[in-house]
Formats: structure tokens, sequence, C-alpha cells
């Protein structure tokens, strides 16, 4: 048997449901975008460092058979879309214990060290709403002994 309750007044919840999602919703997708730009920053600069590497790798069994824009194509071609903007590769014989720069890298003799340097801006998908500044600048270094002279 049905009882009726007299006096109480049932609220409307119709709608509510309607208006948390609407709140909530926006919040929960910038956190996962946020989530993904990170990880796609991570895997940016995990790319870097191995295209320098293999750069660098080829650097120093091709100084007498490369020249600077191979070794600049390699590191662009490795990075493929993830590339950063404005992307400068440097190639040149170096100092083993400071990095600097001490000539070129075509006359580096067998045992000398060649570093490979790339530098540029990783920008994120939608810069106004990321973690992220915009634009993160990314460098990698790599110095290996040359193997070619």
């Amino acid at each position: 048997m049905d009882t009726l309750r007299v006096g109480t007044k049932q609220k409307s919840r119709r709608g509510a449901v309607a208006v948390e999602v609407a709140l909530v919703l926006p919040v929960t997708f910038l956190l996962m975008y946020a989530i993904f730009d990170c990880g796609r920053a991570m895997s940016t600069k995990q790319l870097l460092e191995n295209a320098t590497r293999a750069a660098a790798r080829q650097a120093v069994v091709g100084t007498t058979t490369l020249t600077t824009a191979n070794i600049q194509t390699t590191v662009t071609n490795y990075m493929g879309a993830l590339a950063l903007q404005g992307m400068i590769v440097q190639v040149y014989q170096a100092d083993p214990t400071t990095g600097a720069n001490i000539g070129a890298w075509t006359s580096a003799p067998n045992g000398k060290c060649i570093a490979v340097q790339v530098t540029g801006n990783y920008v994120p998908i939608i810069p106004k709403f990321s973690l992220l500044p915009n634009p993160l600048a990314m460098s990698s270094k790599v110095l290996m002994y040359c193997e070619a002279n």
C-alpha cells in the first residue's frame, strides 16, 4: 500500500546531471590533453637524442665522404613529423673535455672528437592550454671519437 506524504516537497534533480557533466567534462579533457602533450614532449626529446646520436655516428665514420648537409638530412629524416621548429644542426670538431668547437669536423684526424649539436623549439599542439612553456627549447649534443681518417 502506498503511503502519501503530506507536507514534503520533492526537489527536482532534473538537469543536474547535465550541469555536472558540463562542468566536469572540460576539466577532464584539459587534464587528458596535458598528459598527452607532456608525453609527446618527452617522446620528442627522446627522438631528438636518438637522432643526434645517429647523426654523430654517421659523422665519425664518414669524415671523408660526407658533408654537413648529409648530417643535417640524417637528423631531419630521423625526426620525421616530430621535427623541432627552427631546428639547427651543427657539426664540428670538439674539445673532448669541454665540448667546445675547435674546428671543421671534416678535417678531424682519427681519434679526435666530433660533436653533433641539435637545437630547436618544441611547440605544444594547442599552445594556449598546455602546461608546458610555449615554445619549449630542446637541445641535444653528442660527442664521439673519429674513426674515419
